[in-house]
């Protein structure tokens, strides 16, 4: 579909052809899911190891902005939107594994949860999913203008 696009003189055309043949792909979905799970598996271990357990007040409010800043950085490496809020969602196993494997480690000492409320991981897949959009938006538009 690109040789096709990039053989016609009709811009839209082309354009959107780009578009379609970019809509979802599995290996920026997995590429997505691999970042947002180590995203989920670093937050609970900084709780654990960094903050000993006590969760700073804040901490919820930067893994939200995070998610947008990573949403954006696969956007720039042409995730769709579809592919970064799919792979979003992978934060929350990541973080349940982590605290299964430090139970099974530390026993007692481990935590008890990820320090989060289950209902959180969709909006880190909303706010991913924006970000990429609109990073792979603006992307198109500074190309179709360039041309």
């Amino acid at each position: 579909m690109h040789n096709e696009a990039d053989s016609v003189n009709d811009r839209e055309w082309a354009m959107g052809t780009r578009l379609a043949a970019g809509r979802f792909g599995w290996r920026g979905a997995g590429v997505s899911a691999l970042v947002f799970a180590g995203l989920g598996v670093s937050m609970v271990l900084l709780i654990q190891f960094l903050w000993q357990h006590d969760t700073p007040d804040g901490l919820w409010s930067g893994v939200m902005v995070g998610s947008g800043v990573v949403g954006a950085l696969l956007g720039l490496r042409r995730v769709g939107p579809l592919e970064a809020g799919a792979g979003a969602l992978a934060f929350l196993p990541g973080a349940w594994l982590t605290v299964v494997a430090l139970q099974a480690t530390l026993g007692d000492a481990a935590p008890r949860d990820p320090g989060m409320d289950d209902q959180g991981v969709t909006v880190l897949a909303v706010i991913a999913a924006c970000a990429a959009g609109s990073i792979r938006s603006l992307t198109a538009l500074r190309r179709s203008a360039a041309t």
